[in-house]
């Protein structure tokens, strides 16, 4: 799910197993679907997911494991039977895509004591600098709120070397934007070179570079008086700015490479030859925030398990000797992350007419683990997980039919959630906003929020591989549903933006 500015992490907590049916004397599963729904199971679930969030480098748009997820889904969609949708035949909707890295031979740090080698220089943002000049120390620790005045007045115009240990979040930047020259971090270990991406080419060269340098080079570069400054220590919650004797050359080139990326697509086509032209939308985003130097985000539930549920469906819905009247559209989206980047390329562009033929759109984002503390960062909804092992947010079901919302409701005494209607804060933050911005009647299904949200630590130990099996079978179910339905879902929501 696409990160809102203000979401803060403030707790811990460890995922806790359910059955895989939640309650006893369910309604029998239609015995016309029944083989297609008995193939979702937990183990091919974990199966999917093992690749998706360990051999993919989490899955960052533009970066090489990205491309590693994309060719996965587009195996396991043709190996199910499903057909491209794309004019040109393929499962892909390519669109431009800019990385950014930089140059290592241009990677310049040095002192009149020592010129750092280059792998001693990491690159802690992508861009160019070539400075050369006074340097300022500056420690902070602790907890800190803000960045004092007479500390934005030391910075200016110097090169800052910074030591930070405190909680205050984008410390970098609130020096470079005090007009500090650049910004050299020290580390206990220099990052790997990574890549930042864009979907409209950037101007690397005027983007400042910031760099990082070892303790263990920070000692060889600077002579004992500027040493007695760096390793002397401050007063808890404080920031500390001190000159130091030594200048600075610094200096890194940025590379630009233009790549392709794109959503993976594909269509069950309906059984209906009146009602193929008619479509079900299906998705989930299939990239995370990738390899950030040496730190890999997993993203296993974020949206590993999303993906795992639209594979689970495209083998369920192949599988089943009765197809749905109605076509469906698989659609594993890039950039969610990044600010729903792909679906809205997709609904910009799409192959088919969806704005007038799309009945609705299931987006699953993040099904696959017990809620636990804030949900988006409100500290009036702390949630329990002993108290959400068979809970799913169901958002935006009732914004433009209220018919969908009947639709899952019924479908789901097959199944058994427990649904909550607490979530409409983050109807704009997955990608079923940019088909609901054009009128579509979407369902958003959401686990919840957990302390490992947009942290290294969402790996896949902690996914619940049942919640993502009952995610599926729900969806398999309503898509069955939709796919029968007589006529066009009614629009009966006022819609104060308009709509079709």
């Amino acid at each position: 799910m696409k990160l809102r500015s203000s979401f803060a992490i403030i707790c811990a907590g460890s995922a806790v197993f359910a059955q895989a049916q939640f309650q006893p004397g369910l309604r029998e599963v239609p015995s016309d679907l029944k083989k297609g729904f008995d193939t979702i199971k937990p183990a091919d679930g974990k199966n999917f997911l093992t690749f998706l969030s360990t051999q993919c480098e989490g899955r960052g748009t533009g970066q090489p494991g990205f491309q590693k997820a994309m060719d996965y889904m587009a195996a396991h969609f043709k190996q199910y039977g499903l057909k491209p949708i794309m004019p040109d035949g393929s499962y892909f909707q390519l669109v431009d895509f800019w990385r950014v890295g930089t140059d290592p031979k241009s990677l310049h740090l040095e002192t009149s004591h020592y010129k750092a080698k280059e792998s001693e220089i990491g690159v802690a943002r992508n861009g160019t600098v070539d400075v050369q000049g006074d340097v300022i120390f500056v420690s902070a620790n602790g907890d800190i709120t803000k960045v004092p005045d007479e500390v934005k007045d030391a910075v200016k115009g110097k090169i800052v070397l910074i030591s930070n240990t405190s909680k205050l979040r984008n410390f970098e930047n609130l020096l470079m934007g005090a007009d500090a020259k650049t910004v050299i971090s020290i580390v206990d270990k220099v990052p790997s070179p990574s890549w930042s991406g864009s979907n409209r080419e950037p101007s690397a060269s005027t983007t400042i570079a910031r760099l990082s340098i070892s303790k263990k080079s920070v000692a060889k570069m600077f002579g004992a008086e500027d040493m007695k400054i760096i390793n002397a220590a401050t007063q808890p919650n404080t920031i500390f700015s001190m000159p130091l004797t030594e200048k600075i050359t610094a200096g890194a080139k940025p590379i630009v490479e233009k790549i392709k990326v794109g959503n993976v697509v594909a269509k069950l086509e309906g059984s209906d030859p009146a009602l193929a032209n008619e479509y079900i939308g299906v998705g989930a985003h299939l990239d995370h925030l990738g390899k950030r130097g040496d730190v890999v985000y997993p993203g296993a539930d974020d949206d590993g398990s999303g993906s795992t549920a639209l594979l689970q469906l495209a083998k369920a819905l192949t599988s089943n000797p009765v197809k749905p009247k109605r076509t469906v559209i698989f659609m594993s989206f890039f950039g969610e992350e990044m600010g729903l980047l792909g679906s809205r390329y997709f609904s910009d562009n799409p192959p088919v007419d969806i704005k007038n033929k799309m009945i609705a759109e299931l987006q699953m984002d993040m099904v696959g683990r017990n809620s636990v503390g804030a949900q988006n960062g409100d500290q009036n909804r702390i949630d329990k997980e002993d108290e959400n092992r068979d809970t799913i947010r169901l958002v935006g079901s009732k914004r433009i039919s209220t018919g969908l919302d009947k639709i899952i409701l019924d479908q789901n005494e097959s199944i058994g959630w427990k649904f909550r209607y607490d979530a409409e804060d983050v109807y704009t933050r997955s990608d079923h906003y940019n088909f609901a911005r054009l009128g579509i009647p979407i369902a958003f299904f959401f686990t919840g929020f957990h302390p490992d949200y947009h942290q290294p630590t969402d790996t896949i130990e902690k996914i619940n591989f049942d919640k993502i099996s009952n995610t599926a079978k729900l969806v398999y179910l309503c898509i069955h549903q939709l796919g029968n339905y007589q006529g066009m879902l009614p629009h009966d929501v006022q819609q104060s933006g308009g709509g079709r």
